[in-house]
């Protein structure tokens, strides 16, 4: 159990009957989440009633539920992965069609978001297209509280070292609007810098390509256009410079 959980404990104070009625809540509703063709519980799950009294010492069960940071992964397929206050993962949402198969194939709800992340990067579905040649952006909002700056550090350090992996942190005015025409948040980023040149340009088309087809895109028309500046593209991710150990392909695409 880590500090966070232990420090909570510290903070709880409500009646057994309280606690026993809220754990039971929440197991449901964490139940209703599994996947019935994936029933059976990982050891993190064992953990689950621990989590539950530490939710009452935050105000609530339903504040386990509710997103404070979303960490954007887009190659293709685009996914966003919803973490909360307590760093655990409790949605997932896939902005593509391949997007919803990859979030479908996924086991990582109720883990924390450094498992969830690994478990992802390390996946075949993405180590499979960054090998072919695919560029993955790995965006971070912050939607309330202070750990977007914690969440972008990790995945950092965990895509450090891959020329073809960029980090960067996403505005929440960005991520507004990145929902607002139906895009994921990374997507979104690169999606407004084309629409700079390319006023027909629409998030359906940018939808339906990858990460870099729609550099590739821009690259074209930043040459075409050169009197135009767009706002900027992270091209270096955030620190993402040497490498620890994971399998994200082998950092020769460009």
């Amino acid at each position: 159990m880590d500090n966070r959980m232990r420090e909570a404990f510290d903070q709880v104070h409500a009646s057994q009957e309280l606690k026993a009625r809220t754990r039971t809540q929440v197991l449901q509703a964490m139940e209703a989440q599994r996947k019935p063709a994936r029933a059976v519980w990982k050891p993190v799950c064992a953990l689950a009633a621990c989590l539950l009294v530490v939710v009452l010492g935050l105000g609530g069960y339903h504040l386990y539920f509710t997103p404070t940071s979303v960490i954007s992964i887009d190659i293709n397929p685009s996914l966003e992965v919803d973490v909360n206050r307590l760093g655990r993962v409790i949605a997932l949402h896939g902005y593509n069609e391949d997007g919803e198969e990859f979030a479908a194939s996924l086991d990582v709800l109720h883990q924390n978001y450094q498992q969830a992340v690994d478990e992802i990067l390390n996946s075949d579905t993405i180590v499979d297209c960054l090998n072919e040649g695919g560029f993955l952006s790995v965006s971070v909002v912050e939607l309330s509280g202070n750990q977007g700056e914690e969440i972008t550090t990790y995945v950092s350090n965990c895509t450090s070292g891959h020329h073809n992996v960029s980090c960067s942190t996403i505005s929440s005015e960005e991520a507004h609007e990145a929902h607002h025409v139906g895009l994921s948040y990374g997507k979104y980023e690169i999606y407004a810098q084309i629409a700079a040149y390319d006023l027909d340009f629409t998030p359906e088309e940018a939808n339906k390509m990858t990460m870099r087809e729609l550099r590739e895109l821009l690259a074209s028309l930043q040459a075409e256009h050169p009197d135009i500046t767009p706002p900027p593209v992270d091209e270096t991710g955030s620190g993402c410079g040497n490498g620890n150990g994971h399998k994200h392909g082998n950092g020769n695409h460009e």
